[in-house]
């Protein structure tokens, strides 16, 4: 900006904008003392500011820092946050945390709040970790009655991703097909007899073969661990420094 042939070389004032005051300070007394703390307070005006300043070893340090914070109650935005901003390994942690915590994610109020795009990526993940898939299909239900009127006509889009066949007839019939948001959607209903057919005529399953068939394989604990293990180990730094 300053040493070639852009505008700015040759002005005496230069206005930097979309950069918080704050993070501005922090990353020019990095430029001369080689030192920053990233913390809770600063962390989401810093890494912005970073990836716009293209200081990789402060958006390296951010991103460090935002791993050993992920729990299932923030990890929905840390991994939007991470998507925004770029950082692909900080969105590949994030989105294996919150695989492989779903029964936690989906009781967060981060959950209710997602886009139906985002909740589409996670529930159609092969690597979701559940017990059943009745527990994605509560999930979706209890999201889209979070706010009804304006996500019920999402609802067909989002359970094509549900994997109704997989489910026990008795809760494909009982629960899902007596569900009054179901019957009264005519793509809800033809979902509820593909998977009806499916469970019912064995024999023609092989020709039935879909990513709706698909059984679930949770991702591997190592890499979780590694999540789990920052998070306790930033705890313990904490504690260390208020004592």
């Amino acid at each position: 900006m300053f040493t070639g042939e852009l505008a700015e070389s040759r002005q005496t004032e230069v206005v930097i904008r979309d950069i918080d005051e704050r993070a501005m300070e922090l990353l020019i007394d990095f430029a001369y003392t080689s030192q920053i703390t990233v913390e809770e307070g600063n962390v989401q005006t810093l890494l912005p500011a970073a990836c716009l300043l293209q200081l990789a070893e402060i958006q390296e340090a951010c991103c460090e820092f935002l791993k050993r914070q992920l729990d299932p109650s923030n990890c929905l935005g840390i991994r939007a946050f991470a998507d925004t901003h770029s950082c692909r390994e900080l969105l590949r942690i994030a989105d294996k945390f919150t695989q492989h915590n779903f029964q936690e994610v989906m009781e967060s109020e981060e959950f209710m709040l997602l886009p139906a795009n985002q909740l589409i990526d996670i529930i159609s993940s092969d690597e979701l970790n559940v017990r059943s898939e009745e527990q994605v299909f509560n999930a979706v239900m209890a999201w889209v009655k979070y706010s009804i009127q304006e996500r019920r006509p999402q609802l067909p889009q989002v359970l094509q991703h549900v994997r109704l066949p997989l489910l026990s007839p008795k809760f494909l019939v009982g629960t899902v097909g007596s569900d009054p948001l179901i019957k009264s959607d005519e793509e809800c209903r033809d979902l509820v007899d593909e998977a009806k057919n499916y469970l019912l005529l064995p024999q023609e399953r092989p020709l039935m073969q879909g990513p709706r068939t698909r059984p679930r394989k949770p991702i591997r604990c190592g890499e979780v661990l590694f999540a789990a293990h920052l998070i306790i180990t930033w705890n313990c730094e904490k504690h260390i420094k208020k004592l």
